[in-house]
C-alpha cells in the first residue's frame, strides 16, 4: 500500500490552499462577469435511441481527441449537394435532445443535413467540459463531419446558441484558412463575456473559464449573421449580442428582436427565418 509521508501530507495541504486562495482572489478582485455552471450529464442509452429513431435521424459518435468520442445525431440529406447545418448548442441538461428540436424547426421541410453533437461531459459524450478541451475540439467536430459524411466543407454553415456561439466562433477561425470554408456562420444569442464553472461543493470560489468571444472575431471571415433578442434574462440583456455584431462591423448582419427571451430564441420564427434566409442566401 501507498504510503504518503507527513511532508507529503504537508505540501498537498498548502498546494490546496494555495488554490483556494487563489480562486477566492479572482472571484474577489477579478473582472466581474455572468457565471454559470456547467450542465453536464449523463443521457440513457435508450434516451438516445429514441432521439436517432426520430424520422430521418440516426446516431453518429466521432472521435476528437485520443480516447474522446462525442455522441452525435444526424439528419442526411437526399440530395448529395444539399446543405449541411452544424449545430454548436448551449449549456444544456438535454443537449442532443433540444439541439435535435432546433434543428428540425429550422430545417422544416428543406432538404438540408443537420447535425449535432453533444460535447465532452454532455450526454455522456466522453472526457470532461473544460473550455480548452471543448475550444479545440470545435473545429475538429466540422472535420470529423465532414470526414465521416463525405461532405464538403464549402456546403457546412455553422449555427451557434449561447456558449456554442463562441465554440462555433472557434470552429469558423479554425477553418477561416483552408479551402473551401464553411459559407456562413450564425450566432443566435451569443455569449461574449461569460464565465462557465464545474458544477462542486466549491464552486462560488472557482475562478471557472472565461468564454471571452472578443478576442477572436477579427479572424472570422464573412458572412456572419447575428440575433439577438431584447429580453434576454440570461445575459441580462442585448448587450453582449451587441458587441459581437460591433467587433464584427460589415462583416456581419444584426438582427434584434424585441421582447424574445434567451432560449426562446431558438423557437421564434422571425429569428429562425432570418437563420433560414441567411443559410439560403449562401448556399451554393
Amino acid at each position: 500500500m501507498l504510503r504518503v509521508s507527513r511532508k507529503g501530507w504537508l505540501i498537498l495541504g498548502f498546494v490546496a490552499v494555495a488554490a483556494l486562495a487563489l480562486g477566492v482572489f479572482a472571484r474577489v478582485f477579478g473582472p466581474k462577469r455572468l457565471r454559470f455552471p456547467y450542465l453536464n450529464g449523463s443521457l440513457a442509452p435508450a434516451a438516445y435511441q429514441a432521439l436517432s429513431s426520430q424520422p430521418g435521424w440516426s446516431a453518429r459518435q466521432i472521435t476528437v481527441a485520443p480516447g474522446v468520442r462525442l455522441n452525435g445525431l444526424i439528419r442526411r440529406p437526399a440530395a448529395p449537394n444539399a446543405p449541411w447545418v452544424l449545430f454548436y448548442q448551449g449549456n444544456d441538461a438535454q443537449m442532443l435532445k433540444v439541439g435535435q428540436a432546433f434543428l428540425s424547426r429550422l430545417a422544416g421541410a428543406r432538404d438540408w443535413g443537420l447535425a449535432i453533437y453533444a460535447y465532452r461531459g454532455y450526454d455522456s459524450s466522453e472526457g470532461v467540459a473544460r473550455l480548452p478541451e471543448l475550444a479545440a475540439d470545435a473545429p475538429e467536430i466540422l472535420e470529423q463531419l465532414c470526414k465521416s459524411e463525405r461532405v464538403d466543407r464549402g456546403r457546412v454553415h455553422i449555427v451557434g446558441f449561447s456558449i456554442g456561439g463562441y465554440l462555433a466562433v472557434r470552429a469558423m477561425v479554425g477553418a477561416a484558412h483552408m479551402q473551401p470554408r464553411p459559407p456562413s456562420l450564425t450566432l443566435l444569442a451569443s455569449v461574449n463575456d461569460i464565465t462557465m464553472v464545474p458544477r462542486s461543493f466549491y464552486e462560488r470560489l472557482d475562478p471557472g473559464d472565461d468564454f471571452v468571444t472578443r478576442p477572436f472575431l477579427a479572424q472570422v471571415p464573412a458572412p456572419v449573421l447575428v440575433v439577438q433578442g431584447t429580453k434576454d434574462e440570461a445575459l441580462v440583456g442585448p448587450d453582449q449580442g451587441r458587441a459581437i455584431a460591433g467587433a464584427l462591423g460589415s462583416r456581419a448582419r444584426y438582427v434584434e428582436i424585441p421582447g424574445v427571451g434567451h432560449v426562446e430564441l431558438m423557437s421564434n420564427e422571425a429569428a429562425l427565418s432570418a437563420a433560414r434566409e441567411f443559410i439560403e442566401a449562401h448556399s451554393k
